[in-house]
């Protein structure tokens, strides 16, 4: 099923830090797709000619061109360009998938599930990550000193909507766009199933999120190389 699915990647190109951070959010996209080998199927949608140049030089082979005309074009780039996409070329896949930047670290697993899960009776498969609440560590808003509490082994789970990847039937993203309604509040008011993403959680808004796990190849080196048999 996989295979019939085109998959999005959505890079904004509309200011310069949207410009920095999606150039180097896309090498870490660019390493998961190779290691899937999906590169005929997977699209990189941007407003900006030049990002889908450097996803080009990258070694991503399709693009698609999305003009915004203003701020509410680029805030709804994804739904707008599914709905062109899907009126523009031949491909009339009943499921679109979509690949979110912000979320740098994606397993093989996760991409595998999202597909195992969709189910003609939602609209969108969604994927969400485990969040503890460390209620026991916390400090008091506007005072130095840090208040806390007996910690105990109970840890209060929930569940949070980590964006990191979709599947959106086709149908349900022509109806976002062509309702008179914001096409957010259609999304978010459809049928979604959920499933849990074993990936590491990563939430980028800038460039400098990003280099802020440099560190981490650093200590998986070391840790690699550690033998005490």
């Amino acid at each position: 099923m996989l295979a019939s699915i085109p998959l999005f990647i959505t890079a904004r190109g509309n200011d310069i830090q949207a410009v920095k951070r999606n150039k180097e959010a896309l090498k870490y996209a660019y390493v998961f797709i190779r290691r899937m080998n999906l590169f005929s199927q997977t699209w990189i949608v941007s407003d900006s000619e030049k990002m889908l140049e450097y996803a080009k030089k990258l070694g991503f082979t399709n693009t698609f061109h999305q003009p915004c005309l203003d701020e509410k074009d680029i805030a709804y780039l994804d739904y707008i360009a599914l709905y062109n996409f899907h009126k523009k070329t031949n491909l009339k896949p009943d499921w679109f998938l979509l690949i979110a930047l912000n979320q740098l670290f994606k397993t093989e697993r996760l991409i595998i599930d999202c597909i195992k899960n969709i189910d003609y009776n939602y609209d969108v498969i969604a994927s969400y990550t485990d969040v503890t609440n460390r209620g026991s560590f916390f400090i008091e808003h506007g005072e130095i000193v840090t208040k806390s509490h007996l910690v105990t082994h109970e840890r209060d789970r929930r569940h949070m909507i980590d964006a990191a990847i979709y599947a959106i039937k086709s149908d349900f993203a022509i109806k976002c766009m062509t309702s008179q309604k914001d096409p957010s509040e259609v999304f978010w008011n459809g049928k979604i199933k959920y499933f849990r993403n074993e990936s590491l959680y990563t939430d980028i808004y800038s460039v400098e999120d990003i280099y802020k796990f440099g560190y981490i190849s650093d200590i998986l080196n070391e840790v690699k190389y550690i033998d005490i048999n």
